[in-house]
């Protein structure tokens, strides 16, 4: 106070023009600090703005603490610092404060950057839970994105939604994330819960479905010689003479619906499995999923559900841009095809299959008959083509075909990806999306 007291009235003046330059400068100075707060729950993300679209800053942990220094205009979302005098918004359900969050000051943030939309884009997956790419649809500007599984662009093409797992074994937790297509923004939208799959845009983008695991049961107990390797799943092994008996795990998947912007849920009925969800385009209401026994109609507005198909060979359901067909991952036998049905489940068609001339040629060469694998069907935006994976070449590859299956053509070679192999697991990925 002295230096000021001693300064001539001018000086004061000029002083208090350049602080009012700063503020215009650096934009709003936090307010004084407010009631303190502390966190609730065992992880809470510290975000730069108040909602869910907005970069994760930090992971606090429960305990951590500091002051209210803002909120948002609904009162959701608090601004606040923290110990070590950093600043961002956590979501104020998930804390405790110690006074009055109505008198601290309303901050408007800035929007969070959105990325420019590219149009005409394929990402993909090489394995679930490895690398994510984009290209064109022509296949050129190949470009790493990120790692997850079962990626799928927003109906505008400016986002990529995607899940990751903490491990691989059954009922770990896991999250869904989006990240803008040009690799910048990346952010968690909705987390622990166990073992995230298959995220699915609405036609506005504001909400994205997902499947989480519910629960496990246990098969009848099987059994079968000691040489054979026990599949991955297996559970109360024992021995039995020359035979290893074993219960598999199976698990138990609902739907959940996420709200893009809030990270506010609902959950869906459904069959005790249902996965491997698909929204028409046409009817907000409607989502396709598969269920116990083939594909199953879900009106999300009354939980209403019915049949669509009782095929149970019927896998990943994707409905084309305009609606008006799903294509899907047929089990056809002892291989994968792509099968194209009307968007009522009538009119099927198969659209891949192996030429006579490929399997009589194995033969004549003393080699057993293979049919390739064509799976994992994606929609070009315009419905005119379809990208699927084939193994034809001996490798998982990307290829493309109209969408009657005529003029199937390879769009990127199994090398394209540095050595690094494309995998197909058959437990319903959704490798491929094009927007």
């Amino acid at each position: 106070m002295k230096i000021l007291n001693s300064m001539p009235a001018r000086s004061l003046g000029v002083l208090a023009v350049v602080m009012l330059l700063l503020f215009t400068a650096v934009g709003p100075i936090l307010a004084a600090d407010g009631p303190a707060f502390a966190v609730a729950v065992a992880a809470l993300n510290l975000r730069q703005g108040p909602g869910t679209n907005y970069a994760i800053l930090d992971v606090l942990r429960s305990g951590e603490a500091g002051t209210v220094n803002g909120r948002d205009a609904a009162g959701i979302w608090l601004q606040v610092k923290l110990a070590d005098g950093r600043t961002g918004w956590v979501h104020g359900s998930y804390v405790t404060v110690s006074g009055d969050v109505a008198a601290v000051p309303i901050v408007q943030a800035a929007a969070p950057r959105t990325p420019a939309a590219r149009g005409n884009t394929i990402v993909f997956q090489a394995s679930s839970g490895g690398p994510i790419y984009a290209m064109n649809a022509d296949g050129t500007n190949l470009r790493y994105l990120t790692h997850g599984m079962d990626p799928a662009l927003s109906p505008d093409g400016r986002w990529v939604a995607f899940t990751r797992w903490m491990g691989s074994s059954t009922g770990v937790k896991g999250d869904l994330w989006v990240i803008g297509v040009d690799g910048t923004g990346e952010r968690q939208v909705h987390g622990d819960v166990q073992q995230p799959k298959s995220p699915v845009w609405s036609s506005d983008g504001k909400t994205i479905v997902i499947n989480i695991q519910r629960g496990v049961s246990l098969s009848r107990l099987m059994c079968m010689p000691k040489e054979f390797s026990l599949p991955p799943e297996a559970t109360d092994i024992e021995e039995r003479g020359n035979l290893i008996c074993f219960k598999i795990a199976r698990p138990w998947w609902r739907l959940r619906a996420v709200d893009v912007a809030t990270d506010e849920f609902r959950d869906l009925p459904g069959d005790v499995i249902s996965f491997a969800p698909t929204l028409d385009p046409r009817n907000a209401w409607r989502l396709v999923y598969v269920g116990d026994r083939g594909l199953v109609n879900l009106d999300m507005t009354n939980g209403n559900a019915w049949p669509l198909t009782t095929d149970p060979q019927d896998h990943s359901p994707t409905f084309s841009p305009d609606g008006s067909k799903i294509a899907v991952s047929y089990r056809q036998t002892d291989h994968w095809e792509v099968h194209v049905i009307n968007a009522d489940g009538t009119g099927r068609v198969r659209l891949t299959q192996t030429p006579m001339s490929v399997l009589v040629d194995q033969q004549i060469k003393g080699q057993a008959p293979r049919s390739w694998n064509n799976a994992a069907p994606a929609w070009s935006p315009d419905g005119r083509q379809i990208a699927f994976l084939s193994d034809r070449n001996g490798a998982w590859e990307i290829w493309v075909m109209d969408a009657d299956g005529t003029n199937q053509r390879l769009l990127l070679p199994a090398g394209a990806l540095g050595g690094t192999p494309i995998r197909y697991e058959g437990m319903e990925e959704r490798v491929i999306s094009w927007r």
